[in-house]
């Protein structure tokens, strides 16, 4: 079984990610035998997501403080028109992860282009010793 993980680019090669894909293949794992998580972060802007989406059986999008960024959403949108079956990872930091539930549940809130750019700056704010970057990955930060 093929699961397409869609997340936000900062959260690319984090603590966040991994534990993430863990917990995924954990869920799956005991209604598949063999499971292989199609991740982005492996192949970035070099190759269009969209053929990936539409081989994939189940698609898992992370939803940051009950948010989906436009690209989050944008491919859980695609996913759904190719019949793939969607899911929402909830993620407030890399210490609270989950719950994984199936659909897109009415109360996230899809971000615009330009919200996202904003909600991602404020995660990203600067200053280790802010309250935000707090928990931010390897480095101190959120994820």
């Amino acid at each position: 079984m093929k699961i397409y993980f869609s997340h936000p680019t900062f959260t690319y090669r984090t603590k966040t990610e991994s534990r993430c894909i863990d917990i995924i293949e954990k869920a799956f794992k005991k209604e598949f035998e063999s499971i292989e998580v199609i991740n982005p972060a492996e192949f970035g802007l070099r190759i269009n997501p969209v053929n990936k989406i539409k081989q994939a059986d189940k698609i898992v999008g992370m939803a940051i403080s009950d948010k989906l960024i436009y690209l989050v959403w944008k491919e859980l949108e695609l996913a759904e028109k190719f019949q793939v079956e969607t899911y929402v990872f909830y993620v407030e930091n890399k210490d609270d992860l989950g719950p994984l539930v199936e659909g897109v549940p009415d109360k996230i809130e899809k971000l615009s282009k330009n919200e996202s750019r904003r909600f991602s700056n404020i995660v990203l704010k600067g200053k280790r010793d802010s309250l935000i970057s707090s928990f931010i990955g390897n480095w101190g930060g959120r994820f």
